[in-house]
């Protein structure tokens, strides 16, 4: 209770503070010490006029949570291009077998594959032997590091072919009936097979959460089974199996469906809902445009410590990424790498959330609360607050540097007038 009680008379006291106009030197010194009150274990930086001003604890390495996505993010820019497309091909074989080949769009959702059929239909496809899912361009043995295969859908695992994040939404209704809990997705067989071990309710679920039956993956059944409904829906009748396999090189292209959404316009939703399916995506997507296809985890991480080291100037003892999304607890970054990687990202803030008034990017894992993101004044200032303890004082760190900065900015307005 007394601690409590100290650590409210303390914010209190810097609030107080940060009202009572003082020399610049002396706001910088007392703001800092009480900004330090709220760090147990942890570290902030805060830039003015192009240099730190204000930090604590900035050359160690902390859990950066999500907050890494900026970095993922940064990376997919300049790696694939703000402007990139990803791409599905279809393509058909001399047995009528049609082959449905992912590249890693992050974004493949029902009504991208609707698009698909409709098109399809249009080239005069009536009927097909069997469907086969070519998920070859990822070369994935385990999902990313940090995943704990529960059952929520930031757990989804990742792959070259996968839809709607790879997450599927089931109705159980109290007699045990159970449909699509998505109106734009209808009714699939694995939907009966995952919703018999639920309860009654609506479920929005990491479909490898479950056990998979027969030979193909549950990412791959999902998918498999959209693209067959979806096909059923305009007359396309699939006689054959749901198969995975590899389009052969004689096959015959029947179309290449583009991707509606630009890898900046995927980064702005990814940041938005700090969706870590579509962070990996991106994660193996520059991996396998610096290395070559098939992406693997391994790839990812060399381009991604590549790219970081000869564009950003950051080394390894700062920044290390085992994963693009920032659900791996080995994950390190320190406050002055990700100030480095805020200058840089700075052009692209626009795709960065607004939250507690400010362009930013929030980061939360059991004990690490973190926030990376600008404090908007007459010259943006990058900040970031990475903290790996049990008390969630973000807030209060936020409040001190953005007071800190906004005091600094008036005064520098005075001393011009």
């Amino acid at each position: 209770m007394a601690a409590q009680l100290s650590k409210t008379v303390i914010f209190l006291a810097t609030v107080l503070f940060c009202c009572i106009p003082c020399t610049p030197g002396l706001l910088h010194a007392d703001q800092a010490v009480s900004a330090k009150n709220f760090i147990h274990q942890g570290g902030y930086a805060l830039v003015s006029d192009g240099h730190i001003s204000m930090a604590e604890n900035s050359t160690t390495p902390f859990i950066p949570a999500s907050t890494l996505k900026i970095i993922t993010s940064l990376a997919a820019l300049e790696i694939l291009g703000p402007d990139y497309h990803f791409a599905t091909r279809i393509s058909r074989d001399q047995y009528n077998n049609l082959y449905i080949q992912g590249s890693g769009d992050p974004f493949l959702l029902t009504e991208n594959i609707i698009s698909i059929v409709q098109r399809l239909q249009e080239t005069g496809v009536e009927q097909i032997n069997n469907l086969i899912m070519d998920e070859s361009a990822y070369q994935l043995d385990f999902p990313a590091d940090g995943c704990e295969n529960s059952t929520n859908p930031y757990d989804a695992w990742n792959s070259a072919l996968a839809v709607n994040f790879n997450s599927i939404a089931i109705r159980v209704a109290p007699d045990r009936t159970v449909s699509s809990a998505d109106p734009k997705v209808p009714f699939l067989p694995m939907m009966q097979t995952i919703g018999a071990t639920l309860p009654p309710g609506h479920h929005h679920l990491n479909v490898n959460a479950f056990k998979a039956t027969g030979k193909l993956s549950n990412t791959l059944r999902y998918s498999g089974e959209l693209f067959a409904a979806l096909l059923a829906q305009k007359q396309i009748i699939v006689r054959g199996a749901i198969t995975a396999g590899q389009t052969p090189t004689t096959a015959t292209p029947l179309l290449s469906y583009r991707s509606d959404k630009t890898v900046q316009e995927m980064i702005k939703q990814c940041l938005k809902y700090s969706n870590n399916f579509v962070a990996n995506q991106l994660f193996l997507a520059c991996g396998s445009a610096r290395l070559g296809a098939p992406a693997t985890w391994d790839k990812a991480r060399t381009a991604l410590r590549s790219y970081i080291s000869e564009n950003l100037g950051i080394s390894e003892s700062e920044l290390v990424m085992f994963e693009g999304s920032g659900l791996s607890r080995r994950n390190r970054m320190t406050p002055r790498a990700m100030i480095t990687a805020l200058q840089k990202f700075a052009p692209y803030q626009e795709l960065l959330p607004i939250k507690k008034g400010f362009p930013l990017k929030s980061g939360t894992l059991k004990g690490v609360y973190c926030y990376a993101g600008y404090i908007p004044q007459q010259q943006d200032a990058p900040f970031v607050i990475l903290l790996n303890q049990v008390q969630n004082n973000r807030d209060e760190v936020l409040h001190i540097l953005s007071a800190r900065q906004n005091t600094k900015t008036a005064l520098t307005a005075k001393s011009t007038l």
